[in-house]
């Protein structure tokens, strides 16, 4: 089966569950997502990478330009920051009335609510030629559709990177765009929320270089645009900086960088929502491909200053989300690490990862899992070349109290579940460290742990 036959046949599947760190979403390439906390839910709204297929081209379809390919859209959902629910499929080009069956321009995406009503716009190619790209508008009465595409796109939108915002008067705006100089911009959006209505702003006195991706949001009567830029989209890759406002429509104030810019992926795009109290940061990196225009959605954690100023976010593999010890932990997306790697599991379907060029006494260490059941045993995926190996497993620092000793006979470098009876039951939330114990380097991998009651 081709690559691009295996991935149409995972994009129509309905339901997909994953208990996911970073990246959250592994079983396809997802980019530019856009959280929203609807009926008790965080809903991720992300574009959707695919590989160029040479079929393609029987169609119509012309190669040149599509650095970025994007055939449609997925919704995805989750209560605890864990489990994610692929709703499948919500809008696809093939369905866009006004659309360029054959574009394959579907980028980043926004959703908004009003008044009962879910409306989300998208990029996308034109068929009349119109615009590099115009922005349409789909509606639903459930946040995760189905949905019903406008048949025309929004005049007076051209371009890209759509970003509705409605303040507390219930007036909504939208600002998009992607360019150098004043490059981003803002309208008001009319009460029906399918056309524009005044003069369009540029926003001005943000860094006169490339810019895109606006997102904004509204917290203690602040106005904060967040956007990604960089100096140069071929030579530079993209930082997320942010600007504040009393007024949507400005002026803004520039304050500086969010996340820094990534060394292996050229672009950068996120949304920042508050959750269960909690504020976090959604953005994507290639993490599972190592391409530029193959990209997988991630989150972490957010805080602000006392004076209302954001804290600089720091990507990591541990990601958030409260893991129970019942859950499969994946190691290794680790919180610290110490003298090992991580590197791809070889030889499986879905992109995997395991911890690996260990050494005698190096360590891995996972963040808050939840020992909030009865367990009596730990079991673990491991794999040994050498003799004999020990991985011990101890409660939030390798001075601390002992949970497991779990020995491992020589597996012949072949994956292999190993179940031993627990020494230490922890309570509460906490650390959980393995140490490798082995004759020599890069003797153990470990690939995830979980805890149960029941051999």
């Amino acid at each position: 089966m081709k690559k691009s036959s295996l991935i149409i046949l995972i994009c129509i599947s309905l339901s997909i569950k994953a208990i996911s760190q970073n990246p959250i979403i592994k079983h396809i390439y997802t980019a530019d997502p856009t959280a929203r906390v609807y009926n008790g839910k965080l809903f991720i709204y992300p574009s959707h990478d695919v590989p160029w297929d040479k079929e393609w081209e029987k169609l119509g379809a012309v190669k040149e330009g599509h650095g970025h390919v994007m055939t449609d859209y997925h919704a995805f959902s989750t209560s605890d920051l864990v489990n994610f629910t692929d709703h499948g499929v919500i809008v696809a080009q093939k369905d866009v009335p006004w659309g360029n069956k054959v574009g394959y321009g579907m980028w980043a995406p926004c959703i908004t609510y009003k008044n009962g009503m879910y409306y989300y716009y998208f990029p996308n190619t034109p068929e009349d030629k119109s615009g590099f790209r115009q922005i349409g508008l789909a509606t639903a009465t459930q946040p995760e559709g189905p949905f019903s595409i406008e048949p025309n796109y929004i005049k007076g939108l051209k371009g890209i990177d759509p970003n509705p915002f409605i303040d507390d008067d219930g007036q909504a705006y939208m600002y998009w765009g992607g360019g150098k100089g004043n490059s981003l911009k803002v309208v008001k959006l009319s009460a029906d929320m399918k056309s524009i209505q005044g003069e369009i702003v540029s926003i001005k006195d943000l860094p006169q270089e490339y810019k895109e991706g606006p997102f904004v949001f509204k917290r203690n009567e602040v106005y904060y645009l967040t956007f990604p830029h960089n100096l140069d989209t071929k030579k530079s890759t993209e930082e997320i900086g942010y600007a504040i406002s009393k007024s949507p429509l400005g002026p803004f104030e520039y304050k500086g960088t969010l996340m820094d810019r990534f060394k292996d992926c050229w672009t950068n795009h996120h949304s920042i929502v508050q959750y269960k109290k909690q504020w976090y940061m959604f953005y994507h990196h290639n993490d599972i491909s190592k391409a530029g225009n193959l990209r997988s959605v991630c989150v972490d954690s957010l805080f602000f200053n006392t004076d209302g100023s954001i804290q600089k976010v720091t990507p990591t593999l541990r990601g958030v989300g409260l893991l129970s010890a019942t859950d499969t932990i994946q190691i290794d997306r680790y919180s610290r690490i110490h003298d090992a790697k991580v590197d791809f599991i070889k030889g499986v379907g879905v992109p995997e990862w395991k911890v690996t060029k260990t050494k005698p006494d190096s360590w891995v260490q996972f963040n808050s899992v939840n020992f909030d059941t009865k367990i009596k045993f730990i079991k673990l995926q491991i794999a040994n070349s050498g003799r004999t190996g020990t991985i011990e497993v101890w409660e939030n620092t390798i001075k601390g109290k002992l949970i497991a000793n779990v020995k491992i006979d020589n597996t012949g470098g072949k994956w292999k579940n190993i179940q031993t009876k627990i020494k230490h039951k922890p309570k509460g939330v906490v650390n959980i460290v393995c140490v490798f114990k082995s004759e020599k380097e890069n003797d153990l991998e470990i690939d995830w742990l979980l805890f149960s009651k029941k051999k």
